[in-house]
């Protein structure tokens, strides 16, 4: 053999080799894919397997080369009980999926004129809510249904549409309908955002077909605006009871290699898989026949609309079970099987979820208050009734402070006579450091000792202003997830609660940062240093210094954040003052000593404890110097 016939034949041989390889690591399509089909009007089962008129060899619709243009083919409009329209859902044609849920009359941005179209839910993310997804796995990408559906005539109307294609020999029809919103005698205001999902899935052909790894898609998810933080973009699942939410940092954790995709097979009660960013969500749920306890979920890229800025996004799929479809036969039509989910595309309305978490268990806590919920969800409850009352969430939050500054006027009415107490005892505390200038030890013992014999507590006057902060912290996560404040104005400057209330934006930047004069903070920071003047002076120095620091706290705090959590922070240091001009009218108390009979201090009780510390110390202290005298006196 001559040295061009090796050649020849050692290359016939790699090919053959590679060829070998290639296909022997692709898996088996689960049907072929010829053109997409008009669907007749008979029920799935009973559809023909027409074939094309000339048989051609047809990859996988998932396989298509080139990734076809999807085009809107029928919408359907929601309506709250009053006969609003709230949300509209469009349709597209490649994977018969929603394209996107837009929600009618939110705005992406009140403020600015170019961003006030409809939030537009799944509207940045190239497939649609209810594609079919395929090759789940932690290893590669998945596929995504790229077949072109059509629409059933007979079976689509203002409340439903139906969507038919063919995939080879695997003949597919979704029915999306809206939810009612009439259960019984019960009206679910959340119904205008859920749709019904059916998916029938048949063999028409003449061999078993089999489905593994198989997913329905949830949707992506990112900020709605730029103004949102990307921080609260989470996927989320209800998982063995529990409601789990996990960021795009998942993927790349401090500890531990970078993951391109989670797909996870042995899940325990999966009941619900989903997005959610700040204000909305999106979940989907299956029933029992159709959950497999598997969930994928996926870091993104999405564009921002108008501006078409790239921000961090995440997307989810729930896992399909594995299922078999016997042939089609003389005798018998091919096989058949139902998948049936429920698909809420919504505003994060915490009233609204509730009355919802009937069809869809726990979904109230994509509000997401976490372990302040038992104080975030009353706030909450009274802000929805008191704009019930006045129509303006600015006036509603005003409201509700006043409630919650009534409930806690006992505790602050003793807090301001335990600090006028303290103030009085400020002239023989000065005589205590007068008295030991370099004994910082036997100042607070004898400190202590004083508080003792007058009965006072060192921290009353301290416990106001801390049970003040969960609230404040409980209000912060109302303002967080409360979709409700979305463009909601409330006096001249301050035209959306959600946002700052900016009045300048300064023609300059600092390390990229356009510095902005909000209005708000700057008021609640002046009410707050008023009334602090008005609030006796306790004689405590460490309690001074914490509360000369609040002010500065605060504001740094609200500055940054939803103008809404300044006017309540403002309202309550405005009702501080109003109820300290109050108290200020009533008998002031004295300073009288106890009975010494009365004055022991519990034991084990907070003074007890602190008596015998201080007096451990001053032992250990005295012990320290004995020692330090007798060593000076050996070296002498």
């Amino acid at each position: 053999m001559d040295k061009t016939s090796i050649i020849v034949v050692g290359s016939c041989i790699a090919l053959l080799g590679v060829n070998w390889w290639y296909t022997s690591n692709q898996e088996p399509p689960p049907a072929p894919a010829p053109q997409a089909q008009a669907a007749p009007a008979t029920p799935v089962a009973e559809q023909p397997a027409a074939q094309p008129a000339t048989p051609q060899p047809a990859k996988p619709a998932y396989e298509t080369p080139a990734t076809p243009v999807p085009q809107v083919i029928a919408t359907l409009t929601s309506h709250d009980a009053e006969g609003k329209p709230v949300a509209r859902y469009s349709f597209q044609d490649i994977g018969g999926s929603v394209k996107c849920a837009d929600m009618l009359g939110q705005a992406i941005n009140s403020t600015k004129e170019e961003l006030r179209g409809d939030v537009s839910i799944n509207g940045n993310v190239p497939q649609g809510i209810g594609t079919l997804m395929f090759r789940l796995s932690n290893e590669t990408a998945p596929a995504f249904d790229q077949t072109t559906y059509n629409v059933i005539p007979e079976l689509t109307n203002d409340k439903q549409v139906a969507l038919f294609a063919r995939m080879g020999d695997l003949m597919v029809r979704k029915i999306y309908a809206l939810a009612p919103l009439k259960q019984g005698d019960k009206t679910v205001d959340g119904n205008a955002y859920v749709l019904n999902l059916t998916v029938d899935v048949q063999n028409v052909g003449g061999v078993p077909l089999s489905a593994s790894n198989w997913g329905l898609y949830a949707g992506g998810m990112s900020q709605i605006n730029h103004a949102e933080g990307s921080i609260y973009t989470h996927y989320i699942r209800l998982e063995n009871g529990d409601f789990e939410k996990e960021t795009r940092g998942s993927f790349d954790p401090f500890f531990g290699s970078a993951k391109s995709r989670i797909y996870k097979t042995d899940s325990s009660d999966l009941k619900w898989v989903g997005t959610m960013s700040q204000y909305y969500s999106t979940v989907v749920m299956p029933d029992a026949n159709s959950s497999r306890n598997a969930w994928y979920a996926a870091p993104t890229r999405y564009k921002l609309p108008v501006t078409n800025e790239e921000v961090d996004g995440v997307e989810m799929a729930a896992g399909i079970p594995d299922f078999t479809l016997a042939p089609k036969s003389a005798d018998m039509p091919g096989g058949v099987r139902s998948l049936s989910y429920k698909i809420f595309t919504g505003p994060k309305l915490n009233l609204m979820l509730e009355d919802m978490t009937h069809d869809i268990p726990k979904i109230e806590q994509i509000m997401d208050y976490g372990w302040l919920y038992l104080i975030s969800y009353p706030m909450n409850w009274l802000i929805n009734i008191f704009h019930s009352w006045f129509g303006n969430w600015g006036w509603a939050i005003v409201a509700m402070t006043f409630v919650v500054r009534l409930i806690i006027w006992p505790l602050y009415r003793k807090s301001y006579m335990s600090m006028k107490r303290m103030s009085l005892l400020q002239p023989m505390m000065k005589e205590l450091k007068e008295k030991y200038p370099n004994d910082q030890q036997k100042v607070s013992m004898e400190m202590m000792n004083l508080y003792k014999q007058y009965g006072i507590s060192p921290f009353g006057g301290c416990l106001p202003m801390f049970l003040q902060i969960p609230i404040f912290f409980a209000f912060f996560y109302v303002l967080q997830t409360a979709a409700e404040l979305r463009g909601a104005p409330f006096l001249g400057w301050v035209t959306d609660l959600s946002q700052m209330d900016t009045v300048v934006t300064l023609p300059f930047t600092i390390l990229g940062w356009e510095p902005v004069i909000n209005v708000l903070p700057f008021i609640m920071a002046a009410s707050m240093i008023a009334m602090m003047k008005m609030t006796p002076q306790a004689g405590d120095p460490t309690q001074q210094k914490i509360m000369r620091f609040m002010p500065v706290m605060f504001f740094l705090f609200c500055y940054t954040y939803p103008s809404a959590l300044a006017l309540y922070w403002t309202t309550t240091n405005i009702i501080s003052i109003i109820q300290t001009l109050i108290i200020r009218r009533l008998p002031q108390p004295t300073l009288e000593k106890v009975d010494p009979k009365k004055r022991q201090p519990k034991k084990g009780g907070f003074l007890d404890r602190m008596q015998r510390m201080m007096e451990e110390q001053q032992k250990a202290l005295e012990e320290q110097k004995r020692q330090a005298n007798m060593r000076n006196v050996t070296k002498k």
